[in-house]
């Protein structure tokens, strides 16, 4: 049985373990600083990312520097034909977002400036919430092929990530990179045409009930017929140019619009279609059945786009299978693979009595005895890039104390990500998965290839490597062990042990492995001298490279 009654009081190891699966992990000193503050009242803040702690003005500010990264000369042209080489338009991570340098679209770019923000934002729990959905509505770069709209879909989840799952469900159905993705752009039910039923099947097989579970083949159908003409327009002003090939222009963002027809706004044009004055006619007409109920799919009432009844239904007239559905995925990712019949009922019911109400749900959740439960703790693979966030988070500077450093003191995370590779390579391709069903969790994230890629990203992190780009030569993660990871000078052997323990946080080691390593590393009489420093990093890289290093 699930014990979903908040806990009042908690440990340091509480703490930790709250720290660990609701973000990236908190130093000793910012966790204990946590533990001071009644459970509940610290639990609500670190969700709802309220009060002083949780102030994102220094954050956004760090934004423009967040690039350490130079490119000297960049070649402007996307096509290996007519290149031109010109100087590089200086701006932060985010004009992949839709600023002025869109038109790289580049997913190296996108991927390291996430991991810019898992690692440094004060509101931790946004970035691991929209890890979360990321995952949930899985929707990969390779089809949608534009780095500003998956950037899009993740401010998305930053900002309806804690809201109504119905809220939510329709958003992300109305998300251009979904439309692309799952091809509601090609979803045309007018007159006599068969409607593309691709997104229909996944949003009910994979976003919100699970396979076979309380829908059909015609359900599918009625359901594709209503969502029919999503898609999206985009306005003169959101394409961005090449400014080595004017004719050459990247649409930096897109806005939701049911193709029946209508007209469109000035300067606007049709995904598909280009610049015309009235959309095209792709809206489905009349009523339809789904779940044995009739909706008319032409209504605009409450506001809602045509058909946005019938995908609204879902929750109202499968509201069971919906909270089933998403208690296991919520459960996998948070808590434990080990649940039982009985907590996966419990954690349901507690869902639908919220109403889905997304943030309801997560308190309860992450405050409750049983998330806090000795069984759940370190019962769970940690995921490949929350790990080597967790680890950089961990290892390197503060925000605050990166961006007093000349120069700054952050991650090259886009070497890290080194066209897309690493996180790949670790299991996860972040911002580009394979295919909407994303990826598994715990043990599947372990494997003796995703294995061999964390030990590369470890000994980066931990062994202050380098990497050289464009003649400039780049710590991948920029580490202070005798003052960052250790503010006072161990006096043994075990002291820096028990102080890496402390930071990196492994699950448990046994003691003969632990012992076995310092006599290697320190086979006789202790020094906190430059050698000593450096085995202190070896030491680190033993720790994250460990089976209990995976676990969190």
């Amino acid at each position: 049985m699930a014990t979903l009654t908040a806990i009042t009081s908690w440990t340091l190891a509480d703490v930790q373990h709250f720290a660990r699966r609701a973000g990236f992990g908190l130093n000793p000193a910012d966790a204990a600083a946590l533990q001071a503050q009644a459970p509940g009242t610290a639990i609500d803040a670190w969700i709802d990312g309220s009060g002083p702690g949780y102030d994102l003005t220094a954050f956004n500010s760090a934004l423009s520097t967040a690039d350490v990264v130079t490119e000297p000369l960049v070649t402007a042209s996307t096509s290996d034909t007519g290149s031109v080489d010109v100087p590089a338009v200086p701006g932060p991570h985010p004009f992949l977002v839709g600023g002025a340098n869109a038109w790289r679209n580049n997913l190296n770019t996108a991927q390291a400036y996430w991991a810019w923000r898992m690692q440094h934002s004060p509101y931790a729990f946004q970035e691991r919430l929209a890890l979360f959905w990321h995952n949930l509505f899985a929707t990969g770069h390779h089809k949608v092929n534009n780095a500003s709209l998956s950037l899009k879909q993740i401010d998305l989840f930053r900002g309806l990530g804690l809201a109504k799952f119905d809220d939510l469900l329709v958003a992300v159905s109305k998300d251009p990179a979904m439309a692309i993705w799952l091809d509601s752009v090609l979803n045309n039910a007018s007159g006599n045409n068969i409607p593309n039923e691709n997104y229909a099947r996944e949003v009910m097989e994979l976003y919100s009930l699970g396979a076979d579970n309380g829908y059909n083949q015609a359900d599918i159908t009625q359901l594709a017929r209503a969502l029919s003409g999503w898609s999206f327009t985009i306005a003169e002003a959101d394409y961005i140019t090449n400014p080595a090939s004017p004719s050459q222009k990247t649409a930096a963002d897109g806005h939701f619009k049911v193709y029946d027809g209508s007209a469109l706004a000035p300067d606007t044009r049709a995904y598909y279609g280009g610049a015309r004055t009235n959309s095209p006619n792709q809206h489905g007409t009349g009523s339809i059945s789904l779940f044995g109920q009739s909706f008319d799919i032409t209504t605009t009432a409450n506001g809602w786009a045509k058909g946005e009844n019938a995908l609204r239904s879902i929750l109202t007239l499968r509201a069971s299978n919906c909270a089933q559905f998403l208690a296991k995925r919520l459960l996998t990712h948070f808590v434990t693979t080990g649940f039982s019949v009985q907590d996966l009922n419990d954690v349901a019911a507690m869902i639908q009595a919220s109403n889905f109400d997304l943030r309801a749900v997560m308190k309860t959740l992450l405050k409750s005895q049983y998330f806090f439960d000795p069984a759940n703790r370190f019962a769970l693979a940690e995921g490949p890039v929350s790990w080597l966030v967790r680890a950089a988070k961990m290892l390197c500077p503060s925000l605050a104390a990166a961006s007093a450093l000349t120069p700054k003191g952050f991650p090259a995370w886009r070497l890290v990500t080194n066209n897309a590779n690493t996180f790949d390579q670790m299991g996860m391709r972040l911002l580009d998965p394979n295919g909407p069903n994303g990826w598994k969790e715990h043990t599947v994230w372990l494997n003796s290839n995703t294995l061999r890629y964390r030990t590369k990203a470890a000994a980066a992190v931990a062994l202050n490597e380098t990497r050289s780009s464009n003649s400039t030569t780049y710590t991948l993660f920029p580490t202070f062990p005798t003052t960052d990871w250790f503010p006072a000078a161990p006096a043994s052997a075990q002291a820096v042990y028990d102080r890496l323990v402390a930071l990196l946080q492994p699950a448990p080691i046994p003691s003969s492995v632990s012992s076995a390593w310092l006599t290697a590393l320190w086979p006789s009489s202790f020094t906190w001298d430059t050698a000593s420093q450096a085995k202190a990093r070896e030491l680190a890289f033993l720790i994250l490279c460990s089976p209990s290093g995976q676990l969190y």
